[in-house]
């Protein structure tokens, strides 16, 4: 290890994670050097070479070694790995730099009034409103800073933005609203909440500890995938959750996008800017989309952009890291979810020739660290809240904590819904902090006397 690690990122245009991972060392305080392979083949080349085959950006090299892209480069900063391999780990023992940290030297948890698990836009709002209500937010942006909107090219439909807005560009101008009223955004996973007691107990992934007074979770939801063979092993190297992030790595391929719903639709539009041709595959017959973005994706086919495949799913993926996506396996069936048939004789399945997979097929709520507390979820894992009429509509089955955005709206999931849950989980966060004795009864004892109520 050199005494000034020499660091290294790959990265290329409107890449939100490659944008996420130069943000992570601003934080810390560390220089890098950029190398933008939009347009320069020679060094695409080269960070494929270094990167052992891997196609997508950001990826990060620290003294020529390689960390990887966005998602092992934030779970060894999570561990505090990152850090170490910096030269900037805590004297104490400590994972990581000193600002924010607790119970890292013996000490106790620091306290916080109000936490929002979530950058979004729903965590985002809640904390703007929050901080103007003088709740001192602290925002924990998760393992997907920003959120869905930072995987979106163009927002055309939320008010005030006549012209359209990047997702990138809202999330970091939400951001920097939030913290000029005085809320803090730090990077952390939340891994456990205990709310057995007043104030609650809130583990990072990291091993820091928070106590606080009330909990917005606003965790959002990530990209779910399909788990078939050849997914795991060639995500990176032709498989992908986000065109926006990779489309372009993949020029002049013939590309398959997955999915039936508005995501799917506006990425089959996006990568025709890059592909030879692209093939959106649905299981069924009828699509979820939108009406303008199934106009939009009608005017591709005409051009012949774009071949819509009904009833048909993708049930293998072949090729390998060297080389890439190959091709796929696929099934067809008239009636739809061809899978669910296999012996039926309609149901044919057949090889078809690929360079790129891209996965839109919905998204699996992040509420794994209310497991194991009173928050009720349903069968998908969506947070349960009160609705209704009047105030506290995003309470939850726990008093102190409260839902918004797309981890409780499994239906709309639309930026301005989500900006709208974000404002009533912040309001009924400020009655509830105005009215509960927050440093007293357990959780258990305060929802028993309200259900009495």
């Amino acid at each position: 290890m050199t005494e000034h690690p020499h660091v290294e990122i790959y990265t290329k245009e409107d890449c939100p994670y490659c944008d996420k991972a130069k943000d992570l060392f601003d934080e810390k305080g560390v220089e890098y050097e950029t190398y933008n392979v939009t347009g320069d083949e020679e060094l695409f080349e080269e960070m494929v070479e270094r990167a052992n085959g891997r196609k997508t950006a950001p990826e990060v090299f620290i003294d020529d070694e390689l960390v990887g892209g966005w998602d092992e480069t934030s779970a060894l900063d999570e561990t505090g790995e990152l850090d170490e391999k910096l030269g900037i780990a805590r004297a104490d023992g400590g994972n990581g730099d000193a600002k924010g940290r607790s119970e890292g030297g013996g000490g106790d948890p620091e306290h916080r009034k109000l936490i929002v698990s979530g950058s979004g836009i729903a965590g985002l709002t809640a904390a703007i409103y929050a901080a103007r209500a003088n709740n001192d937010p602290l925002v924990l942006q998760g393992d997907e800073p920003g959120g869905q909107l930072t995987l979106t090219t163009e927002v055309e439909n939320y008010p005030g933005f006549p012209e359209g807005i990047s997702g990138p560009d809202l999330i970091n101008n939400m951001q920097e609203q939030a913290e000029r009223f005085g809320a803090d955004v730090e990077m952390g996973i939340i891994e456990d909440v205990d709310d057995t007691s007043r104030p609650f107990r809130v583990e990072l992934s990291n091993g820091k500890v928070f106590t606080t007074d009330a909990l917005i979770a606003a965790s959002g939801a990530s990209a779910r995938t399909l788990s078939i063979p050849g997914e795991d092993e060639l995500m990176g190297y032709g498989v992908s959750t986000c065109a926006t992030c990779d489309g372009a790595f993949f020029r002049d391929e013939e590309m398959v996008v997955i999915g039936g719903g508005d995501a799917a639709f506006e990425e089959a539009t996006f990568l025709t800017k890059f592909a030879e041709k692209v093939y959106l595959v649905h299981r069924r017959e009828e699509f979820r989309a939108e009406d303008y973005w199934q106009d939009r994706v009608q005017e591709k086919v005409e051009d012949g952009d774009i071949e819509i495949m009904k009833n048909t799913e993708v049930t293998e993926i072949h090729g390998s890291p060297e080389g890439g996506v190959s091709h796929v396996k696929m099934v067809t069936h008239p009636e739809g979810r061809p899978t669910e048939k296999p012996d039926h004789p309609e149901t044919e399945a057949f090889d078809f020739d690929v360079g790129a997979v891209f996965l839109a097929i919905g998204h699996t709520p992040n509420t794994g660290y209310l497991e194991g507390t009173g928050v009720r979820l349903d069968e998908d894992g969506y947070i349960r809240t009160a609705g209704g009429k009047g105030g506290g509509q995003t309470k939850t089955d726990v008093p102190g904590i409260f839902g918004a955005g797309d981890v409780v709206d499994y239906h709309y999931q639309q930026a301005v819904t989500a900006a709208g849950m974000g404002c009533k989980a912040a309001i009924d966060a400020d009655e509830y902090l105005e009215t509960a004795e927050v440093g007293g009864a357990s959780a258990a004892q305060e929802s028993a006397a309200l259900s009495d109520d």
